[in-house]
C-alpha cells in the first residue's frame, strides 16, 4: 500500500534514496549523496515539510519537493523535482504525490503553483497537464568548457559594469520576478549580479550568475541564471556582448554554462552559440493559477 509523508516526517537518508531510485534511467545523472542532497535543499530554498515521500511499507518509491515565496504580493509555490522509483511507474504513485503535493500548496494558500519539465519526457509533461499546468515558456541550458579567444565577447559600445549582489537586480522595472523558479535571484543568492549602465547613467541590463570554486579555491564554473536588456534597445546586443565579456572571463579555462534561458532570449542565445556555447538540456516551463 502506497502511503504519502512529509519529507519532514522521514529521514534524509530515505529522502536521498527516494531521489536516487526517483532518477534512475533518467535523461542525465542525477544520482546524489546526502550531503549534495542537503546542499540542493539550502541552494533551491526547499522545503522538508512541504516536500512529500511516497512509501510502499517502508520502502521509499517516489517523492515531489517543493517550496514556497512570496514573487509580487503573490505566494508561488513550485516543484523542485518529481521521480518515483522504476517498479513503481505507471502503478498510480505519480499520481498519489500530485495530489498530495497540491493540496499542500492549497493549505499554503498559494497562488500560483511553477515547474520545469525536460520537453522530451512527455509522460511527465502529460501527467502535469491533467494536474492543471500549462506550458507558458520554452527553456534551454546552455554549455561550453575550456578557453576562449580574449575577444569573444568585444563589443564597441561605451557602458559602465558594476558588480552587485543578486538582490540588487530585483528594482529595475525590467527584472524577470516570474521567471523560471530555478532562476530567481533567490536561487541566487550565494553569487552575484551585474549591471549595465549607459552613457547617460540609464541602467539598461543585467545579469545574475553564480561562480564555483573547487577546495584549492580555484575558480572552476561559472553558471548563468539570467540575463536580460532593457525592451526595445536597438543597442540591445552591445549590451549583451557587454554583460557576457564581464561575466565569462573568456580567457580562463573554466565551466561555463547558462541555465533555463528562455528561448525567446534570442540575442543572448545567439550570441552563445556563436562563441561556441552548446544546447545541453531543452525544458519547458509549465505554471497552474491555484
Amino acid at each position: 500500500m502506497i502511503t504519502i509523508k512529509r519529507l519532514s516526517e522521514c529521514t534524509f537518508d530515505q529522502a536521498v534514496l527516494a531521489w536516487n531510485r526517483g532518477f534512475e534511467g533518467y535523461f542525465s545523472n542525477m544520482t546524489f549523496t546526502l550531503d549534495q542532497f542537503t546542499r540542493r535543499f539550502v541552494l533551491d530554498g526547499l522545503s522538508p515539510n512541504l516536500s512529500i515521500i511516497a512509501f510502499d511499507g517502508d520502502e521509499p518509491v517516489g517523492f515531489i519537493l517543493s517550496g514556497i515565496r512570496m514573487i509580487n504580493g503573490k505566494k508561488v509555490s513550485w516543484n523542485g523535482g518529481t521521480g518515483v522509483a522504476t517498479d513503481y511507474r505507471g502503478k498510480g504513485v505519480a499520481q498519489k504525490l500530485m495530489e498530495a503535493a497540491i493540496s499542500i500548496y492549497k493549505e499554503e494558500e498559494a497562488d500560483i503553483a511553477l515547474l520545469e519539465a525536460i520537453s522530451q519526457n512527455e509522460r511527465a509533461i502529460k501527467l502535469y497537464t491533467n494536474y492543471g499546468y500549462k506550458v507558458i515558456d520554452q527553456l534551454v541550458h546552455l554549455h561550453q568548457n575550456g578557453p576562449l579567444p580574449a575577444d569573444t565577447f568585444a563589443g564597441s559600445g561605451d557602458y559602465t559594469t558594476e558588480r552587485k549582489l543578486p538582490v540588487d537586480v530585483i528594482d529595475l522595472p525590467f527584472y524577470k520576478s516570474m521567471a523560471s523558479w530555478q532562476t530567481h535571484w533567490n536561487n541566487g543568492r550565494d553569487g552575484e549580479s551585474i549591471i549595465v549602465s549607459d552613457t547617460e547613467g540609464n541602467k539598461v541590463g543585467y545579469a545574475l550568475f553564480r561562480r564555483a570554486f573547487n577546495e584549492e579555491a580555484k575558480q572552476v564554473a561559472i553558471v548563468l541564471i539570467q540575463c536580460e536588456v532593457v525592451p526595445g534597445r536597438e543597442d540591445e546586443g552591445e549590451i549583451v556582448r557587454t554583460m557576457l565579456n564581464e561575466l565569462y572571463s573568456p580567457a580562463m579555462d573554466i565551466q561555463r554554462s547558462v541555465i533555463n534561458m528562455p528561448v525567446g532570449n534570442e540575442t543572448v542565445i545567439n550570441s552563445l552559440k556563436e562563441c561556441g556555447f552548446s544546447v545541453k538540456v531543452e525544458q519547458v516551463y509549465m505554471l497552474k493559477e491555484m
